[in-house]
């Protein structure tokens, strides 16, 4: 999946353009980000067709409404609160997290790693399973922080609490999986022992 190639004063420089009646700069804006929304949006809905219609609802809105914007710290960071209040206020969202990681690219030399990606898998899995285990804000802060690369600050205002709430419930997270994966090691450990 692509991410956003800009860089945030690129960014900023587009947002400040298309606030402007730049069409070209929003359809740059809207280039860069599609991708990294869509991958968050399908960790809040279980529903394609649900994502992808609010998607195509923000940036309507915000092409309609760009003269009363006002300039934004981190455009990934508005973005990405935007789509998430959109999914959230939505009735048919089912919320989810994490039931898909992203499948390895396929190995150059099957042979040699065939087994390398039954051990990724079997991380993989141990991953997933120790964060489906996680409350949905924790899921949720573990998404925006490690897999939409956003820093505490914008995981603060997506979620709409503040920084030192996000340094919490992260922190947490990261307890229970270090819990939730230890004890998954020592059981396996003590399978073959």
């Amino acid at each position: 999946m692509p991410q956003n190639d800009m860089t945030p004063s690129a960014d900023q420089s587009a947002w400040e353009d298309f606030r402007k009646g730049n069409r070209q700069a929003f359809e740059r804006l809207y280039r860069e980000h599609i991708h990294g929304l869509f991958a968050y949006g399908m960790r809040i809905s279980s529903e394609q067709y649900v994502v992808k219609d609010a998607i195509q609802d923000l940036f309507v809105e915000l092409w309609r409404g760009r003269g009363g914007l006002s300039p934004v710290r981190s455009v990934k960071g508005y973005l990405l609160k935007a789509l998430r209040y959109k999914l959230l206020r939505n009735n048919k969202v089912r919320t989810r997290y994490f039931s898909d990681l992203p499948e390895l690219p396929d190995p150059q030399n099957i042979e040699t790693n065939i087994l390398e990606r039954e051990e990724e898998h079997g991380r993989h899995q141990q991953v997933r399973r120790a964060i489906d285990r996680l409350s949905p804000r924790q899921q949720e802060v573990i998404n925006l922080r490690f897999f939409h690369a956003c820093t505490t600050e914008e995981v603060a205002e997506i979620m709409s609490v503040n920084y030192q709430s996000a340094i919490n419930l992260l922190h947490r997270a990261i307890v229970q999986l270090r819990h939730y994966l230890n004890t998954a090691l020592l059981l396996l450990v003590s399978l073959f022992f």
